[in-house]
């Protein structure tokens, strides 16, 4: 990619130039591109060329980097050079090249993105179950406390502090368990959020190689 911006910034600042300084420049990022890398696109009238250097048709119709295997390693859409857009546009394409380079860093391709989702979701749904057996007992302790409270009342005696202590507690560690358990749900729709977009880039690029 590092080849592709440097070369497209010569054209930028020498559009006049001669051809034979520009054959000069493409011999140039030819000696500095990765071994067997090459340009791929298509003209107007349905001829498609393969060259190892970067061709101002190549740049005006759109082309395609390709690896000495012949996997595309960059689609770029065709541009007018002196194009403030034009410009912008290719900053955006050069800025997901490098987003894309660290996503496969982290992923081989969306099959292993989709393991690492639910890698995350399954850890949190254990810890969902986790907490609702302890929500559950904790509804079962409190329910027997109240139970007791309301014997006591019943047989006109006073409720014992302790099983008012015990009600008080029982009954913060529900609103405890309950806020867990919502904030759990939180972290899975997160997960699922923020790979979503990485899993469909992925896919892209999965099958753009292919």
């Amino acid at each position: 990619m590092r080849i592709v911006v440097l070369l497209m910034a010569f054209i930028l600042v020498s559009p006049l130039l001669p051809s034979s300084v520009w054959a000069r420049s493409g011999q140039r990022a030819n000696e500095r591109m990765p071994d067997g890398a090459y340009f791929r696109h298509e003209t107007t009238d349905g001829v498609v060329h393969l060259n190892r250097t970067l061709t101002m048709d190549a740049i005006r119709n759109g082309y395609q980097l390709l690896d000495q295997y012949g996997r595309v390693q960059e689609d770029v859409e065709g541009v007018e050079l002196n194009d403030a857009q034009a410009k912008a546009q290719r900053m955006k394409q050069a800025r997901q090249a490098r987003e894309d380079r660290d996503m496969l860093r982290l992923y081989a391709g969306p099959e292993d993105a989709e393991r690492a989702r639910d890698r995350r979701v399954e850890a949190l749904e254990l810890s969902i179950s986790y907490e609702e057996n302890n929500l559950a007992q904790l509804q079962a302790k409190l329910d027997d406390e109240i139970a007791t409270a309301a014997r006591n009342e019943r047989a006109g005696r006073e409720v014992p502090e302790v099983v008012k202590e015990a009600i008080d507690r029982l009954q913060r560690q529900i609103i405890t368990a309950e806020k867990k358990l919502s904030e759990f749900d939180q972290e899975i729709d997160q997960a699922n959020q923020q790979y979503a977009p990485i899993i469909e880039r992925l896919e892209v690029i999965e099958k753009g190689q292919n």
